[in-house]
């Protein structure tokens, strides 16, 4: 809702509000057939004082940031703010009464219990006034925090798809055909590995759009294959190392992630060199959570890489949605190697399988 929404909707509902306060005495006095002039006066002044004393109220509490402040801290505030402005309230109303209404007999000088009555009644108003202000603002910030969480949620599924059509480019879709064409004369099994392993990628691309995170040992299995699908062009020219410990095959990672950096590294290196390089792909449990590295041979330069980088910047917001700013990625060159390094917290597996 727009600010001007807002300030509309609050003018309206507290026209509407003081209005059916008063509507109701008016009611009331004609019931009892003592309804004149003195009295629409009367109500004229308690709509007046009401909308007035109530947004003196609610400049308070917005001035004071109340409302982003626990109730045993509110009570006592809220109360004696109430008590304050009933207090004006009451005597703005009697001095009025008493110039414009002598016949009604003055609030200060009659009995004091008509007096401690009018204060009584406008401090119960105010303080009821502001918690429905504040109740109104409980549920609309539980409403706002509703539409965020979607609004990650719809970007959480909207980067998975981007990648999704990253990594099922046609230039790979391709090139994994023409391989696969080209083996079923030559070497009919191998023809048919490779379609088994192009039918895995799929079925994963398919399937991790609809989670979280998946084990790491999935994740290697499909890198594992693609990797395979590649070999078919680069034949030697790509070589591959592996070092991920059994014990971390459970940790859970965001789906795509690893085949994503790995693809960057045979797209940006292994592609462009004469003589091929080298792929290391490691996993290590850290303290401050699993480090998952991969090492290609080639040059990083920043803002030199082809193409539209979709992968690895779907790969960083992806990251920033499910784990926040805890979670970190780094492109550097160290020995001649590209060394790309994703740091993955550790966070309750509860929170990571959340809306898979």
């Amino acid at each position: 809702m727009t600010p001007r929404r807002r300030h509309l909707l609050y003018w309206a509902t507290q026209l509407v509000a003081w209005g059916g306060y008063v509507g109701l005495f008016v009611l009331w006095n004609y019931v009892k057939g003592s309804l004149g002039a003195e009295v629409y006066v009367v109500m004229v002044l308690v709509f007046a004082l009401g909308i007035g004393t109530s947004h003196a109220l609610r400049a308070v509490m917005v001035r004071n940031g109340w409302l982003d402040r626990p109730l045993g801290f509110l009570i006592p505030r809220l109360a004696l703010a109430g008590l304050l402005l009933g207090l004006a309230a009451t005597a703005i109303e009697g001095a009025l009464v008493s110039l414009l209404l002598p016949e009604f007999g003055s609030l200060f000088t009659g009995d004091i219990a008509r007096f401690f009555s009018q204060l009584v009644n406008w401090v119960v108003l105010l303080v009821m006034w502001s918690l429905s202000y504040l109740a109104y603002h409980y549920f609309a910030r539980i409403r706002l925090e509703e539409v965020r969480n979607l609004r990650l949620q719809t970007a959480d599924r909207e980067n998975q798809l981007n990648n999704l059509r990253s990594q099922l480019n046609p230039h790979f879709m391709f090139n994994a055909l023409n391989g696969i064409r080209a083996l079923i004369d030559e070497d009919p099994a191998q023809a048919k590995r490779a379609i088994t392993q192009l039918s895995a990628i799929l079925r994963n691309a398919m399937n991790t759009v609809k989670r979280r995170t998946v084990p790491l040992g999935e994740e290697v299995d499909i890198v594992k294959a693609y990797l395979a699908l590649e070999a078919m062009r680069y034949e030697e020219r790509l070589r591959v190392q592996f070092d991920v410990p059994p014990g971390l095959e459970r940790e859970p990672v965001p789906p795509m992630l690893m085949q994503t950096l790995v693809e960057n590294a045979v797209r940006h290196g292994i592609a462009k060199l004469t003589g091929g390089g080298d792929i290391h792909i490691t996993a290590r449990q850290e303290a401050d959570g699993l480090h998952l590295t991969v090492r290609n041979t080639g040059h990083y330069e920043p803002g030199r890489i082809n193409g539209s980088g979709i992968g690895l910047r779907n790969t960083r917001k992806r990251l920033d949605l499910i784990y926040g700013h805890k979670a970190n990625m780094r492109i550097t060159n160290e020995h001649g190697l590209v060394v790309t390094d994703v740091l993955i917290p550790r966070m309750e597996r509860s929170v990571l399988e959340n809306d898979d």
